[in-house]
C-alpha cells in the first residue's frame, strides 16, 4: 500500500474525546496491551487523510513527535476497514500481533511489493500459529521479534499446513520497513529486539546449528565459494516400492480424499505422480524416484496398485489415467496419515544484476461458473451441500460425471449417451425437448451444462485480494488514431481495473519511445487515458505486458493510422 508515494493532506490534532475513543478501541482489538503503561495509543495525536497510488484511501494516526504509529484503510484481504498498526508501533509493542518467520531476502522482496507466499514461510518446529484467514499478522525474521512486514492472512495457517508443497500467497502486505510510510517517520533502522521480550502468540523457529545448502543460498551470503551436497542415502529397489506405495495411500488419505478428488478424476498418472506423490513423501529418508524402484515405470507401478485393488485405470489416447480411487480398501480402513512438511526453500543460484525495471508478477485470470437455480439440485446431491459457490469447467464436468455415475445414467445400450432423468431434463433442455428427448450424447450435455452455467472471471491482481465479478474481464484498449492531419497517436484505457498506475507507464513509455507522453482524463467517464506520440502500438503492448504483468489476450489492439507498425 506504501511501496509508491502516497498522497496526504494537511495534519489536524485529534480532540479529546476522539483520542479516547482510539485508546478504546485499541484496547478492545489488542487486549494484550490493555494493562500496558503507557499504552500503544499515546494521549496526544494528529491524523491526516491519505490516498496511496493506487487509490486507496484512508488514515493516518500520528504521535506529537509526527511519527506514524497507525493507520486506518482497507487493507487487501480484509473484509472491512482495520486499524492497523506500523512499524514504529510494532518495534515498542512486539506482542500485538501473532508472528509469522521469513528469511531475510525474502524481505528484501517485500520491501520491493512482493506479497508473502507460502513457499517463503518459516515454520516452527511446532508448527504455524492456528490463525485465520482475513487476521493481521506481524513478519519477522528468526532471531528477532522487530517487525519488518504488517499484512493480512489469505489462507488458514492450518490449510498451509495440511497440503505439503502448497503454493500461493500466504500473506498480503499492506505496510513495510523502508516503505514510504515508514520514511515519513523518524526513519529510525531495525532495531534488535530478543525473542524473550513480550509474548507474541507464534511458535519461534529454533536456529538450526548446521545450516541446509539451500538455506545458506537463500541468504545471499557474499562467500562465493557453493555449498558442500551432502550425500543422499542409498536405498534398496524393495524399499523404494514400499515408499512409493506409502505415499499412495498417503496422497488417498489426505489430499485425494474422496470430497476433493471426485471432481478432478479421470486424473493424468503423470498429474498424480509430479503433483500430489512427490509432495506428500515421507520427510524422512530417501527422496521419491520411480526409477530407482523395482518397476522403473510409473505406469508399472500404477498397474500394480490396480492389482491390490487401489485404484482403477485407463488408458486416454495413449497415456494412462486413474480413472477411480479405491477409498474402502482394507489397507486405507486403519492407515494413519503422517505429518508432512513444508519444503525449505530452493537453492537458487546467484543472478547477475540486470539493468531496466524487473518483470512484474503476472495477473491471472480465472474463469468460473456458477449453476443457475435450475441446475441446483443436480449440483447439490453430488456436493453434499448447497452448492452456492463457484466451479471451474473442469470441476463442472466432474459433477456431472459423478451425477451420470451415481444415478446409473449410462445407456446400456450406447455408452455415449445418457439417459435423461427430472434433474437433468429440468437444468439443460428447453420446453421444446422435455418431451421429445430421453437420452442425449454425452459430450453434448457436457456443453450444454457450461452453456447453461452463469460465467464470471477471478482476478488475481498482485498486491490486492483476488475479485470476482460476471462476464469476461475488462480488456484495457490500445488505440493507434490519426490527429490534426497527419499527427499520430497511440493511447491506452482501462489501466486502472488492474491496478496498473497511468502516471508511471507514461513515465516508461516516455524512455522506452523517447516520445512525448501525457495523462488526459476521458470525456465523460471516470478514467483517464495514457497518451504517446507516434505508432507504439506494440512498444506500448509489450511493456503492459511484460512490465505490468497483463496478460497478452486482455489488451485489445485497435489500429485506426493505417501505417506500419513499429
Amino acid at each position: 500500500m506504501f511501496k509508491k508515494p502516497y498522497q496526504t493532506k494537511a495534519q489536524s490534532a485529534l480532540r479529546v474525546s476522539a483520542c479516547r475513543h482510539l485508546v478504546q478501541e485499541t484496547k478492545d482489538t489488542y487486549p494484550q496491551t490493555a494493562d500496558q503503561t503507557p499504552g500503544p495509543m499515546p494521549g496526544k495525536l494528529q491524523s491526516a487523510k491519505f490516498v496511496s497510488h493506487v487509490g486507496d484511501k484512508g488514515e493516518i494516526i500520528y504521535s506529537e513527535s509526527n511519527e506514524p504509529l497507525w493507520f486506518r484503510a482497507e487493507v487487501p484481504g480484509a473484509s472491512s476497514s482495520l486499524l492497523v498498526p506500523t512499524v514504529y508501533t510494532l518495534w515498542q509493542f512486539p506482542a500485538l500481533l501473532p508472528v509469522l518467520w521469513t528469511w531475510a531476502p525474502v524481505v528484501e522482496k517485500l520491501i520491493g511489493g512482493a506479497d508473502l507466499m507460502v513457499p517463503g514461510l518459516v515454520v516452527p518446529e511446532h508448527g504455524l500459529p492456528d490463525l485465520k484467514r482475513g487476521q493481521l499478522v506481524a513478519i519477522c525474521c528468526p532471531g528477532s521479534l522487530a517487525a519488518q512486514a504488517v499484512g493480512v492472512l489469505t489462507v488458514d495457517t492450518r490449510e498451509i499446513q495440511r497440503v505439503a508443497g502448497a503454493k500461493g500467497k500466504a500473506v498480503l502486505v499492506a505496510h513495510t520497513y523502508r516503505d514510504h510510510l515508514w520514511e515519513a517517520g523518524s526513519k529510525a533502522e531495525l532495531p534488535e529486539i530478543p525473542l524473550g521480550a513480550g509474548s507474541a502468540e507464534a511458535a519461534v523457529p529454533a536456529e538450526p546449528a548446521d545450516e541446509t545448502p539451500a538455506l545458506e543460498a537463500l541468504r545471499l551470503e557474499e562467500d562465493s565459494s557453493g555449498p558442500q551436497s551432502h550425500p543422499a542415502p542409498t536405498v534398496t529397489a524393495a524399499e523404494m516400492d514400499a515408499l512409493l506405495l506409502t505415499t499412495l495411500k498417503q496422497v488417498m488419505a489426505t489430499v485425494l480424499d474422496q470430497r476433493h478428488a471426485t471432481p478432478l478424476l479421470p486424473l493424468g498418472a503423470s498429474t498424480l505422480y509430479s503433483t500430489y506423490m512427490l509432495a506428500n513423501a515421507p520427510a524422512r529418508g530417501a527422496e521419491l524416484d520411480i526409477k530407482k524402484s523395482s518397476y522403473k515405470k510409473l505406469a508399472k507401478f500404477l498397474k500394480a496398485a490396480e492389482k491390490q485393488g487401489l485404484l482403477g485405470l485407463k488408458d486416454i489416447r495413449g497415456e494412462p489415467h486413474v480413472k477411480s480411487l479405491n477409498w474402502q480398501h482394507a489397507e486405507l480402513s486403519g492407515y494413519q496419515p503422517y505429518a508432512v512438511k513444508l519444503a525449505a526453500p530452493a537453492a537458487k543460484p546467484a543472478s547477475v544484476p540486470q539493468s531496466g525495471p524487473a518483470p512484474a508478477a503476472r495477473i491471472s485470470v480465472t474463469e468460473l461458473l456458477k449453476p443457475p437455480q435450475a441446475l441446483r439440485p443436480l449440483f447439490d446431491l453430488v456436493c453434499g451441500e448447497p452448492a452456492t459457490g463457484y466451479f471451474t469447467r473442469q470441476q463442472a464436468r466432474g459433477v456431472l460425471e459423478s451425477y451420470i455415475k451415481q444415478q446409473a445414467l449410462v445407456d446400456p445400450q450406447a455408452p455415449r449417451n445418457v439417459r435423461l432423468d427430472h434433474h437433468l431434463c429440468d437444468g439443460l433442455l428447453t420446453k421444446a425437448e422435455y418431451s421429445k428427448l430421453s437420452v442425449y450424447p454425452r459430450d453434448q450435455l457436457q456443453a450444454r451444462l457450461q452453456e447453461k452455467m452463469t460465467l464470471y472471471t477471478q482476478l488475481d491482481i498482485p498486491g490486492r485480494a483476488p475479485t470476482t465479478r460476471i462476464g469476461r474481464p475488462p480488456t484495457v484498449d490500445v488505440v493507434c488514431e490519426k490527429k490534426m492531419g497527419n499527427k499520430v497517436v497511440t493511447r491506452a484505457l482501462g489501466l486502472e481495473a488492474y491496478g496498473v498506475d497511468p502516471a508511471a507507464v507514461a513515465k516508461e513509455l516516455r524512455v522506452a519511445c523517447a516520445s512525448s507522453t501525457s495523462v488526459d482524463p476521458v470525456p465523460g467517464k471516470k478514467t483517464v487515458a495514457v497518451l504517446v506520440q507516434g505508432h507504439q502500438v506494440k512498444a506500448l503492448a509489450r511493456l503492459l505486458e511484460k512490465q505490468h504483468g497483463l496478460p497478452a489476450d486482455l489488451i485489445k489492439v485497435t489500429d485506426k493510422s493505417g501505417k506500419a507498425k513499429k
